[in-house]
């Protein structure tokens, strides 16, 4: 789904989640909309958007008392297999943030922890909590050179895609 398309569908339903004040959208961000992901500028930007657009929701709907509309987004790292098959980080990287064995995994955050739990931001593998503690404590100096060491900088070199789908990952 497209930025515009996401922002078109909540634009469409919002107004009367609001009349009813109840309901939930739930957004599918990614580990890209966490940390920034070379060979993956333009999508880990859209992937921020995400959080950042459901952020934004979120807290406008607290300032305008709508306590039974809720928002969250989910940020799930590579799946083994699929769109991002191929793509993972060193030894070391998937030692902290293991790759997503199953869809079903993600399902489980999107149906359970989010709508059910009232969670704003499910990480998966849960680790990459991890990345937020050491963006938040470090400076970035730092919090690059443990991501390089992690093998975020060559997470995509063995990138597969889709196939049949050309995909031009540096801008």
């Amino acid at each position: 789904m497209s930025p515009t398309s996401m922002y078109f569908t909540i634009h469409a339903f919002l107004p009367g989640m609001y009349a009813r004040d109840w309901g939930h959208i739930v957004n599918i961000s990614s580990v890209a909309g966490v940390i920034g992901v070379p060979d993956l500028a333009v999508y880990s930007a859209t992937k921020w958007a995400v959080w950042g657009l459901t952020e934004s929701l979120r807290l406008e709907a607290l300032l305008d008392r709508k306590f039974g509309v809720k928002y969250a987004t989910i940020h799930p790292m590579f799946l083994k297999h699929g769109m991002f098959e191929g793509g993972r980080l060193n030894w070391f990287g998937n030692l902290l943030i293991p790759n997503i064995e199953t869809h079903d995994e993600i399902a489980e955050a999107i149906v359970e922890k989010a709508p059910k739990r009232c969670r704003h931001g499910v990480k998966r593998p849960r680790s990459l909590q991890l990345a937020l503690l050491l963006r938040a404590l470090n400076p970035d100096i730092i919090l690059a050179l443990i991501l390089i060491t992690a093998g975020v900088g060559r997470g995509m070199r063995n990138w597969v895609g889709r196939p049949g789908s050309e995909h031009a990952s540096r801008l």
